[in-house]
């Protein structure tokens, strides 16, 4: 069981990259796809399957505008979304079925006015049968597009619930064990806040306030993820102190950890912690201080700490921080980060 280092870029002949690189796994297919920013403001998409890596440019393919700046993918049913700002546009994603990839302009199919700032970010929620995607305005609002079978519509969460303004891009997932959908992020008072939807509408809840935790970093990210095994959710963010911290809750309610002074790890650096679940286990990937990619993982033994760069023999210079995801199906995992020379970069696990 190690981890290994592949140069992407080198290895599909891709162009090189100038930020967003992240990552998702189609299971249905068994394949990876890797999206990224060039610097000529193309997304392309670095693809797997049994035959290896290829690569694609989304915005020819699918002739759409060029991007400031592009989201994480997701798959709804047999169908993939890339969620981002175009340069000049309002919301829009890159979205492919069996015929292609297409274009769709979401703030003008949803009715959504107004003007947009900072990232997007997309989720679906499969028993549902709904998609999300969420993005703060130019007031720290945060705004929802979402589909159903009737088409794309707009809400403004923050007013919704009546929340506090936001300082970061929120982040969204589905706890399906309650039937609820849930946004984190920072706000402009260094709390971190969820703006979360039940039966009876959209809520939101100060996890700061809820579990006496230092405050946040503002602009940066507060990601969420849910483990399926314990019923549980969980939303990691780095603290003023440059700790990262993961506010999870169970049915007694929300508490906090210190993960960095559980494990011992370097601080994190100007990066945005991220979650995920691989086969009965929780980890966390962020930059530290020292510019290499740190993991943070879970068992049932409790939380450990490896220093996936110098476990890779990678090069210590980072110019986009990692994101990690797991390929159930192939029993992998993967961590993706750009490298000072724009190369996309995989960090992958093998049993």
């Amino acid at each position: 069981m190690s981890w290994h280092l592949n140069d992407l870029t080198l290895a599909t002949g891709a162009p090189v990259g100038g930020w967003s690189p992240s990552g998702y796994v189609f299971e249905a297919q068994g394949t990876q796809h890797v999206t990224y920013v060039s610097t000529d403001f193309h997304i392309h998409e670095l693809w797997w399957d049994s035959n290896g890596w290829h690569h694609n440019d989304l915005t020819n393919a699918a002739g759409a505008p060029n991007a400031v700046n592009a989201g994480t993918g997701y798959m709804f049913r047999r169908t993939q979304h890339v969620p981002y700002m175009p340069d000049g546009f309002p919301v829009g994603e890159l979205w492919r079925e069996n015929h292609g990839w297409h274009y769709k302009n979401l703030a003008q199919a949803a009715g959504a006015g107004g003007t947009e700032t900072g990232g997007a970010s997309g989720y679906a929620f499969p028993e549902r049968g709904t998609q999300h995607v969420n993005f703060p305005d130019l007031s720290g609002h945060i705004q929802e597009l979402w589909w159903d079978s009737n088409g794309w519509h707009h809400n403004d969460l923050t007013n919704a619930a009546g929340a506090p303004l936001s300082s970061s891009n929120p982040r969204g997932y589905v706890f399906p064990a309650q039937g609820t959908q849930h946004v984190s992020y920072v706000g402009m008072d260094t709390h971190v806040y969820q703006i979360w939807r039940d039966s009876n509408g959209w809520h939101y809840n100060d996890l700061t306030a809820a579990t006496g935790a230092p405050l946040a970093q503002v602009n940066r990210e507060a990601s969420g993820y849910v483990f399926p095994p314990a019923a549980t959710q969980h939303v990691n963010y780095v603290g003023l102190d440059n700790h990262v911290n993961e506010l999870w809750w169970d049915s007694n309610g929300w508490h906090q950890d210190d993960l960095t002074a559980i494990t011992g790890s370097p601080e994190s650096a100007s990066s945005a912690p991220v979650g995920y679940v691989f086969s009965g286990s929780r980890h966390v990937n962020y930059l530290g201080v020292d510019n290499h990619i740190q993991e943070l993982w879970w068992d049932g033994g409790g939380w450990h700490h490896r220093d996936l760069t110098s476990a890779v023999g990678a090069s210590a210079t980072i110019y986009a921080e990692p994101r990690g995801y797991a390929f159930e199906t192939q029993g992998t995992q993967h961590v993706i980060y750009m490298d000072d020379n724009g190369h996309v970069v995989e960090m992958y696990w093998t049993p």
